[in-house]
Parts: structure tokens; C-alpha cells; sequence
């Protein structure tokens, strides 16, 4: 109380040793690591099918990425839990959601002359004296 009372008198901010305390992120720590994880997710991500949000999509799990990290040949110390590494992922952006494949587009059918949407035909049929 004393502290906002003074800060608020005297207009100059008091920064706090709150920003430097508790655990560093994953991504602080191991910076290499996290780079090539994002290769790999962007590899794997698509956007959101309706652009509505900046998310990307991707089907990378949290176990395909452990795996293919250790294939690039890190460490096992240096890697995170699955459930590590997918609030890893989901805290970056990158949800785990099913991803929707593209849909062929319907044939339409070939307008027959019986067709009362064959505007050629109707045309022709009304200015044909009876």
C-alpha cells in the first residue's frame, strides 16, 4: 500500500523483482532445441480453415515431436514430458486439432432438354409457332 501511495505521489514506477523469479520457460532455456521444434511444427501446420483466428492447426503431437527431435539427435535431459511439450506446443499456437481435408467440388448436372433450367431449350420452344 505504501509502495502505490508512494509511486503514485512521486510519478516514478517501482519495478519489482517479480519478473525475475519462478521457472524459466523451456524455450528460454533451450533455445536450440525450441528452434528446430518450430521448423517442425511449421512443417506440420496448416491454417485455420476459416481465417477467423491466427491459430495454426497441425496433427504434430507431442509424442511425434519427442520422437523426431530425438532423431534430430538431441538429448533426452534437454527434452521436455509429453505433457511438457504439448503445453509447449498449445502455449506457441499450435493446437492439436484435426484438420479438414479439401472437398472435391460437386459435378453439377448437364442441363437435358427436358430441364426447365435449359434456358436454350425453353427459349427455343417458346418461339416455335404451335
Amino acid at each position: 500500500m505504501r509502495l502505490g501511495l508512494h509511486e503514485k505521489r512521486t510519478g516514478i514506477v517501482c519495478v519489482g523483482h517479480h519478473a525475475f523469479c519462478g521457472a524459466k520457460l523451456w524455450e528460454k532455456k533451450h533455445p536450440e532445441v525450441a528452434e528446430a521444434l518450430w521448423k517442425l511444427a511449421e512443417s506440420h501446420a496448416q491454417q485455420d480453415p476459416t481465417f477467423r483466428t491466427t491459430l495454426s492447426f497441425t496433427r504434430l503431437t507431442a509424442e511425434e515431436a519427442i520422437k523426431q527431435l530425438r532423431a534430430l539427435e538431441f538429448a533426452d535431459e534437454v527434452l521436455p514430458s509429453r505433457s511438457g511439450m504439448s503445453e509447449i506446443l498449445n502455449r506457441n499456437g499450435y493446437r492439436l486439432r484435426p484438420v479438414l481435408k479439401a472437398k472435391p467440388q460437386k459435378k453439377s448436372p448437364k442441363p437435358t432438354p427436358s430441364s426447365p433450367t435449359s434456358g436454350n431449350v425453353t427459349a427455343i420452344a417458346k418461339a416455335k409457332p404451335s
